[in-house]
């Protein structure tokens, strides 16, 4: 296919980044009901916080109906997952019409979630087409530096919701040197200081999560 042109490595990268942002939202959407439901109404404030969007829903009630399901909402699962599709429209001849087809079917399973009476059992279909979608990524996409590039956003934006999240810092680190396979291999143009900086960070018992999230910030010059 040629030379992978400056504005297709932005749909790629970014294509990798909203579909990892849905799926990993997505799935701490679902435990976050649960913890709503069973003990704590206004978790929700907390969720928008350590995700960092603005709580505006006012209730758990209307966070439950708009967060996920709310196209007009610029943080909700369903805009980002729109966001996925339009970078997968304009490179389906890069990734394939079957890999992009799982994100459709991931659109196609939260619009039936937001009719339905199973709204969980049905918003697992979307987490399931996701990773159906990333199969695909895998067997289907020929060429290394496509995958590279999708791969790489959906690892920035993994370890940027994870620090955010705070989740343990084992699987930060995890994390974070899986997407460094990805940088090193997709032949996109990074800040040296920026990994060397947070190479020596986590490689000490007690690092800090902001300060990594600040400098994945400027990780990427292309």
């Amino acid at each position: 296919m040629g030379i992978i042109t400056i504005d297709k490595i932005d749909h790629l990268f970014w294509l990798g980044r909203y579909t990892e942002r849905v799926h990993t939202t997505l799935k701490y959407f679902l435990k976050g009901t649960d913890r709503m439901i069973d003990a704590d109404p206004e978790y929700y404030a907390e969720f928008c916080k350590k995700i960092g969007i603005v709580n505006v829903y006012g209730s758990k009630e209307k966070f439950l109906q708009t967060y996920p399901f709310d196209e007009s909402d610029p943080n909700s699962i369903i805009t980002n997952l729109n966001r996925a599709y339009d970078n997968a429209i304009v490179m389906r001849d890069y990734i394939g019409t079957e890999t992009m087809a799982y994100i459709q079917l991931a659109l196609d399973d939260i619009k039936m979630a937001e009719r339905g009476n199973s709204q969980s059992a049905d918003l697992i279909l979307v987490i399931d087409h996701l990773l159906a979608f990333w199969g695909c990524v895998n067997d289907m996409i020929d060429n290394e530096q496509i995958r590279n590039i999708i791969k790489l956003g959906q690892g920035i934006e993994r370890l940027d919701l994870y620090l955010s999240l705070g989740n343990p810092s084992y699987e930060i680190i995890r994390v974070y040197r899986r997407m460094k396979q990805f940088l090193l291999k997709s032949k996109l143009r990074y800040d040296e200081n920026v990994i060397y900086t947070i190479d020596n960070m986590i490689s000490g018992s007690d690092f800090n999560y902001q300060s990594v999230k600040n400098l994945l910030r400027n990780l990427i010059t292309e």
